[in-house]
């Protein structure tokens, strides 16, 4: 990712602003420095970078100038190697947009960061004075913990170990070895509770009716005293309410007679009270204010009539510009017409025409040439030297074609008489050699030989690995094998079998075991309570009944006698069902669970039978296909699978061996065609050589006599090529002097076209050259001669014209024309602004009159309102002065207030008493007596008292009543307690397996963060003691590992050999030494992942320039992988920047916001 353009629309302080940081350099260094004063906006364009990125929050510190809805910024950024435009507003969804504000997928603009979020790039990529200081107290706080500080620098994770601590703490709490509390300890403590509590419960049944009973009493004993003392406290209410009452009765009988003895008023609006002061303060500020504004406006009237204005003067106002300006030229000229009569004097004409070599030349104008002319003469002098160095040039490289041309045909051998028979046999022959095989056929048939070999070692060992399958290669081939789905189906219906064999054998002996169990529990059971189950009542229950049929049938003394034996037999097994009800059901309970588990374990059975034929049948459909070679012994899905996969081994094997037989075959062919070959071509040739020597050997010989062939060649057509040039060169000769000869006859023409022509000979190029720039300077005086005489003309004309407008002026306005014409437009000056004065000084006067006269109209109105006001009142209670409406409206706020009062206190007699209205409450007041009514107070509160105790103990043993008779509620409570007891320990067991769980995963985590740390280590610790090394100025070597008390620990080794621990380093080490990881932290990310912008804002508060030098040189390495940007205030570090890093680029903040774009200055 890479920032190519920053745009400011709306954000904070800017409004279109631009921070252009142009393309990536090639080559150097892609580092910024952004330079603002304080509060230029430095922090503001970091923000903005991160909201850009990230999006704008919902709330947002920079929304001061736009609104929230008008925010926007915008950039162009390299992401994925594409620049993109992006747009992002202040918006909860969809806030991304493009150029064309359509919405963009957020990972758009995040696909270089590998998923980080806002927090990990602020805290991996940006960086400022803040980060810097809690980097420096985080090397404290991790006590120099080495794997820590690097993981925390390199992968942006810091709070990663914190938070696996804080997970096992989470673990420890359930359960920790030697520990004494933990929610598995209470839990425990739980179950033993309930326990006890059960045990509590197991009370004889024979109490229950006498609970019964005493809860009855109890609770027909407590609901009257209940009622009683409900009676008193009733009584004891009302009473409090009539005392209550009795004073708000009196205070409303006293209002009632205040207000019978107020005068009848008419009802006023009670804004009259506050209005009526304010109508006595306005009548006299009316007549003060009348008085003034008379007095004011007989005042202005008179300084109106006094103040005369001239109006020939005022009339000549509009002419005064035009007058100054024909002032300025008329001064104008009287300075400058002898200074351009000077200078027309002093142009040099005679010096040129003499050094022209015509001095006292009549026309000068008449040597100056025209422009076309002085172009050919220019045209042929710049071509001069081309021409001769043309022909120079020419004329050596002739000679030197021709040299070599003879060294050629000196070289030319003994090859001098080839014939065309014989120039074809040599090149058959190269053509032989470039095609047939090399010498590395005869090494590839050696290697065959070895392979062949080899092969068949291993066919031979793949066949003995089928034992006992014997065979050929050929015979293993033609072997009828199942398919590759039957095999799959007997691996899967074998596994299944196994399965349920494996499943069926461990539910046997669980339920065997667990039947053994119950068959116990039942013997102990009865052992204990007797022959008491469902069977034997049954069984008691029908001989009874049986006795009583056959003693109604018999109505004998024996008949009695059995029924008499046969019914106390059933009471008595009836009394102990009774007494041992809750072995009757646990007889119950194991009863049915012995029946279904022995259900499950002929269930069980069946299916380990089903399983057993299942196997012997997969086993027999693969002695099918092995009956051949292994009739002895049946083998399984998964042997047979893997005898299969050993025969495709073989199979692979025997075809190897056939195809190197072949390949064998045909590199002796093609070896022996081509030997037949070569030795036809070097016959052809006539090159001797060897029958019975090697191919190597042959083809050395031909290629001997080849290069002799082909040196002769290359001689033979460089011969030919020289040639052809030195025909060329010859011919470009002879033009370059044809070119020379032009150029002479053209110049000469030139020359006597014009006044040249007239010298003693015909100039040459360097004369007329020289003479051309004299011309120059010739017409160049002729023209500002003919131009200084032009000005002084004009100028003569102005002043004229200026006489005579003032002239004229003065004879309007009545002013002697005496003196000289500047004295005059003083004076003429002096009368219209005078005049002008007048004018403005009359016409304030009148818009104060005006003024006046308005704010008078504005009075009289508003006196003439307040008298409106004023009749009404005293109409309205027909009396004739303020003073008396005053006192009318005293006595009716009075009555007012009178009525309120009745009125509040007749509702709150009504709420105390509870009675329907007013006329119920005085009736009710008048037939009471104060005095018996406290007395029978006093006689009810200790009575009330005592009934409130007993109503407490009443309940009180009612309560204990109730709570012993649920208590004995049977087996509803137990089961109760049970059902809590089996809920503990599933929560006791799904606790226990998210402790494993968790412990386990910390475990994992760990062992993966010790695993990255080792595996990133030893890089990051070499860039971080380069980095440190470098910002402490050699004060420091760098860093090392050093085996601690938990773990290893980060060290600082010293120039001078000593060293410290990294939470023993002073202040402004810790923050170079975090610095330094950082620095190392963003070499492995980059080196890892792709580049992404780094950010710094003024980090180098505290560091001296030399330092800061440094720092700028990491920095500059930095940018040697991405973009590095540094805002900024300190203007001297600007020019650190450049010293360290001549490429840098620097941006200035004070133009940012003009709506233009940002200049960018590279420093040289």
């Amino acid at each position: 990712m890479r920032l190519n353009r920053l745009d400011l629309t709306r954000y904070g302080k800017f409004t279109d602003g631009v921070l252009d940081f142009g393309d990536k350099p090639l080559g150097s260094p892609d580092l910024h420095v952004v330079y603002g004063p304080n509060e230029a906006g430095k922090s503001t364009s970091l923000d903005a970078i991160l909201d850009l990125i990230f999006g704008i929050g919902t709330t947002s510190r920079y929304g001061f100038l736009h609104p929230y809805p008008t925010m926007r910024i915008g950039a162009n950024v390299t992401v994925a190697g594409i620049d993109r435009e992006f747009v992002r507003i202040k918006r909860p969804q969809n806030s991304l947009l493009d150029s064309e504000d359509r919405p963009l997928a957020e990972t758009l603009i995040k696909a270089d960061l590998g998923g980080i979020d806002r927090d990990a790039f602020s805290t991996m990529f940006s960086l400022d004075d803040e980060t810097l200081e809690k980097g420096g107290e985080g090397i404290l706080a991790s006590k120099g913990d080495l794997g820590q500080l690097l993981f925390s620098a390199s992968a942006g994770l810091s709070e990663l170990s914190r938070e696996l601590l804080s997970i096992r703490t989470e673990a420890d709490g359930f359960y920790k070895y030697r520990a004494r509390s933990g929610v598995l300890s209470d839990l425990k403590a739980k179950l033993i509770s309930l326990k006890t509590e059960r045990e509590a419960l197991d009370v004889q049944a024979s109490d229950y009716a006498r609970l019964v009973g005493e809860k009855v009493s109890f609770a027909r004993r407590y609901d009257e005293a209940v009622a009683e003392r409900a009676g008193t406290q009733g009584r004891i209410d009302e009473i409090r309410r009539i005392l209550g009452a009795l004073p708000p009765m009196t205070r409303l009988a006293a209002a009632k007679e205040r207000l019978a003895a107020l005068v009848e008023m008419p009802e006023a609006p009670e804004s009259w009270g506050r209005e009526l002061p304010e109508l006595r303060k306005a009548e006299i500020e009316y007549d003060v204010k009348s008085r003034g504004l008379e007095r004011a406006i007989f005042e202005l009237e008179d300084r109106i009539v006094g103040l005369v204005v001239d109006d020939a003067a005022l009339r000549m106002s509009s002419r005064m510009d035009e007058l100054s300006n024909l002032r300025a030229r008329y001064m104008t000229a009287q300075l400058d017409i002898p200074r351009i009569s000077a200078k027309a004097a002093d142009l040099s004409i005679d010096a040129l025409l003499l050094r022209l070599g015509k001095p006292g030349e009549a026309s000068p104008a008449r040597l100056v040439l025209d422009a076309a002319h002085v172009g050919k003469l220019r045209g042929l002098i710049g071509s001069k030297s081309g021409v001769d160095a043309n022909a120079v040039t020419a004329s050596q490289e002739l000679a030197k074609v021709a040299r070599l041309l003879c060294e050629q045909r000196a070289n030319l051998g003994g090859f001098a008489e080839l014939t065309p028979e014989k120039i074809k046999a040599f090149e058959q022959l190269a053509t032989m050699i470039r095609t047939i095989p090399r010498s590395d056929e005869e090494l590839g048939l050696r290697s065959l030989m070895r392979r062949r070999e080899q092969t068949s070692a291993t066919f031979t060992q793949t066949l003995a690995r089928l034992l006992p399958w014997r065979g050929s290669g050929e015979e293993l081939a033609a072997f009828a094998c199942p398919t590759g789905s039957k095999i799959e189906s007997w691996k899967s219906r074998h596994k299944q079998a196994e399965e349920v064999v494996r499943a069926s054998n461990v539910d046997l002996d669980r339920l065997e075991a667990e039947a053994r169990k119950l068959d116990a529990e039942t013997g102990a059971v009865r052992g204990q309570a007797g022959d008491i189950d469902e069977s034997a009542a049954s069984a008691a229950r029908a001989e009874r009944n049986e006795a009583w049929t056959a003693h109604r049938n018999s109505l004998d003394a024996a008949s009695a006698d059995a029924f008499e034996a046969a019914m106390k037999t059933d009471d008595h097994l009836t009394s102990r069902r009774l007494l041992y009800f809750a072995e009757v059901g646990k007889l119950h309970q194991l009863g049915h669970r012995r029946a279904a588990v022995g259900a499950e374990i002929d269930t069980c059975r069946n299916r380990l039978q089903q399983a057993s034929t299942e196997l012997e049948k997969i086993k027999a459909e693969i002695g099918e296909y092995t009956a051949s070679f292994a009739s002895g012994a049946a083998m399984e899905p998964s042997e047979f699978s893997e005898w299969l996969q050993r025969r495709e081994d073989a199979l692979r094997s025997h075809g190897e061996v056939q195809a190197i037989e072949m390949e064998l075959a045909e590199t002796r062919d093609r070896l022996n065609r081509s030997r037949r070959l070569l030795t036809d071509a070097m016959r052809r040739a006539g090159v001797s050589f060897d029958p019975d020597a090697e191919m190597g050997v042959l083809i050395a010989a031909c290629e001997n006599v080849l290069d002799d062939y082909n040196a002769y060649d290359s001689t033979v057509q460089q011969l030919a090529r020289l040639e052809k040039e030195e025909s060329e060169r010859r011919e470009a000769a002879d033009k370059a002097q044809a070119a020379a000869s032009s150029w002479v006859a053209t110049w000469k023409s030139l020359c006597g076209d014009c006044w040249l022509d007239e010298l003693d000979s015909v100039p040459g190029p360097e004369s007329v050259t020289e003479i051309l720039e004299i011309l120059d300077l010739l017409a160049t005086a002729i023209d500002a001669r003919e131009g200084y005489l032009d000005r002084i003309q004009k100028m003569e004309k102005d002043q004229a014209l200026f006489e005579e407008d003032v002239h004229r002026v003065c004879g309007i306005l009545g002013i002697p024309c005496h003196g000289p014409p500047g004295e005059l437009f003083h004076a003429i000056a002096e009368r219209v602004k005078t005049a002008g004065l007048d004018q403005d000084r009359r016409e304030k006067l009148q818009e104060d009159l005006k003024s006046l006269r308005a704010e008078e109209r504005a009075l009289s109105s508003s006196r003439e309102v307040s008298a409106i006001r004023q009749r009404a009142m005293l109409d309205h209670f027909r009396v004739t002065t303020l003073d008396e409406v005053e006192s009318s409206l005293e006595i009716v706020t009075q009555r007012r207030e009178l009525q309120d009062a009745i009125l509040d206190l007749e509702h709150q007699l009504v709420e105390m008493t509870g009675a329907s209205d007013i006329l119920a409450v005085e009736s009710l007041l008048s037939a009471s007596d104060r005095t018996e009514l406290e007395r029978e107070l006093a006689t009810l509160k200790p009575l009330v008292e005592d009934q409130e105790a007993r109503c407490h103990d009443l309940y009180h043993s009612k309560s204990k009543a109730e709570d012993a008779l649920d208590a004995v509620g049977g087996d509803s409570k137990v089961a109760e307690i049970e059902e809590q007891r089996r809920t503990l320990l599933l929560e006791i067991t799904e606790s226990a397996g998210r402790y494993m769980e968790i412990r386990a995963g910390v475990a994992a985590a760990e062992h993966a963060l010790r695993i990255y740390r080792d595996r990133h280590r030893s890089g990051m610790m070499a860039r971080a003691s380069s980095a440190f090394r470098t910002i402490s100025r050699g004060a420091y070597e760098g860093v090392a590992a050093q085996p601690g008390k938990d773990a290893e620990v980060l060290i600082a080794v010293a120039a001078g050999g000593g060293s410290k621990a990294a939470n023993e380093l002073s202040k402004g080490a810790r923050f170079q030494l975090y610095l330094a990881l950082r620095v190392a932290g963003y070499h492995e990310f980059v080196t890892s992942r792709g580049s992404v912008p780094f950010l710094a804002d003024d980090i180098m508060e505290t560091f001296d320039d030399f330092r800061a030098e440094e720092a700028f040189k990491l920095f500059a390495e930095m940018a040697q992988h991405g973009q590095v940007i540094y805002f900024t205030h300190h203007r001297h570090l600007t020019e650190i920047a450049r010293k360290v890093c001549p490429t840098v680029r620097v941006h200035n903040l004070d133009e940012v916001g003009t709506g233009r774009r940002l200049e960018v200055v590279a420093a040289e």
